[in-house]
């Protein structure tokens, strides 16, 4: 047979050729060992023993079927690499912005299997679509837009978030995730440990926001329920008596004058301002507990992972973040009479 009437394949095994006087049209021998062999069950031959001859031989040598042969091989290889590329998992959220990118990639790397990534922007309208063209199982929502967009999806297709400040309201099934927001416990846990002497704290937010961040038993914290900026203001005014002062995340009511109105409470009252990002301890807030993104990236990723393991979306609830940095503004503290110790300065990621 001539050259260019076969193809070559390349394989870690040894090269085949037509035997010229079978009549069968998968019949190869092997020039390593003289056997011949048929490539296809049912027909004479043996496909045990080509698997054996082929693959027992040293690497870097080649295949040469005839051209029927390998096209059928190369669409079995086709069909069987796009079963196993079928993206299980697909993450969608605000791409084009470093830190989202970021936080997708280390998912991406905590999965371990086949993620597509989309930006929001190219999917939004049409992500249902591409879920059933991609045959995906699962969709990670990053940011509060992502998740919204996620959410239409059928409840067959779980779904997990990430990079909220709070859990999503919705009433649909196989929902969880990981919300950005550090629960009041965690707070209290640092205030016994580096501010002792700071003992009533007054918690204000949204019901929904103190329902998700004030669960289980908080001693000496009262806690202010609001539901506009005009009640924030009464609220924080009735806080004066405390020995420090959180507000819960809420976009709708942290607004810029909001805060610039808090902070000038907090320093005319002498009452501390626990902050929710590094930027409000900048601002004069005392301190701050901020996910850290890495290990929030890796615990979305393996909340997922356990999910397609097997686990119900259903029976896994929305988790805190497991690991916070610290951030402190020692001016505020001098400020104010309380003591920085070296175990605080030792423990912060950033002092200001």
């Amino acid at each position: 047979m001539l050259l260019s009437q076969t193809n070559w394949l390349q394989a870690d095994a040894v090269t085949v050729r037509l035997v010229a006087n079978c009549s069968h049209p998968w019949c190869i021998d092997c020039t390593a060992c003289n056997q011949s062999f048929h490539l296809f069950p049912g027909q004479p031959g043996n496909t045990d023993d080509v698997t054996q001859a082929a693959f027992a031989h040293t690497s870097g040598r080649r295949w040469r079927l005839p051209p029927a042969a390998a096209a059928l091989l190369f669409f079995v290889l086709l069909l069987i690499s796009s079963q196993a590329c079928a993206a299980k998992v697909l993450i969608v959220g605000d791409l084009q912005f470093p830190f989202v990118a970021g936080i997708a990639g280390e998912i991406r790397t905590a999965l371990n299997t086949t993620v597509t990534t989309y930006p929001l922007a190219e999917v939004r309208g049409r992500l249902n679509t591409l879920v059933e063209r991609d045959g995906v199982q699962l969709v990670v929502a990053l940011g509060a837009d992502a998740v919204n967009e996620s959410l239409r999806l059928p409840p067959g297709v779980a779904v997990v978030y990430g990079l909220v400040a709070t859990p999503p309201r919705s009433s649909r099934g196989r929902v969880t995730g990981v919300y950005m927001s550090t629960p009041v416990s965690e707070y209290l846990s640092a205030l016994r440990q580096y501010f002792p002497n700071i003992g009533r704290l007054s918690v204000i937010g949204t019901p929904a926001s103190i329902r998700t961040l004030a669960q289980g038993y908080l001693p000496q914290v009262a806690l202010y329920q609001v539901a506009s900026t005009s009640d924030l203001v009464k609220a924080v005014g009735r806080a004066g008596d405390s020995d420090a002062l959180m507000l819960l995340p809420d976009v709708n009511l942290l607004t810029a004058a909001v805060q610039e109105n808090v902070y000038a409470f907090s320093f005319k009252k002498n009452v501390p301002l626990l902050g929710i990002s590094e930027g409000s301890v900048k601002q004069g807030a005392l301190l701050a507990l901020v996910f850290d993104p890495r290990a929030l990236s890796w615990q979305i990723g393996e909340l997922a992972r356990s999910i397609l393991d097997g686990d119900k979306s259903a029976d896994l609830p929305p988790a805190a973040p497991g690991k916070y940095n610290l951030y402190v503004n020692a001016h505020t503290a001098r400020k104010m009479g309380l003591a920085v110790s070296g175990q605080l300065l030792k423990k912060a990621k950033r002092i200001y």
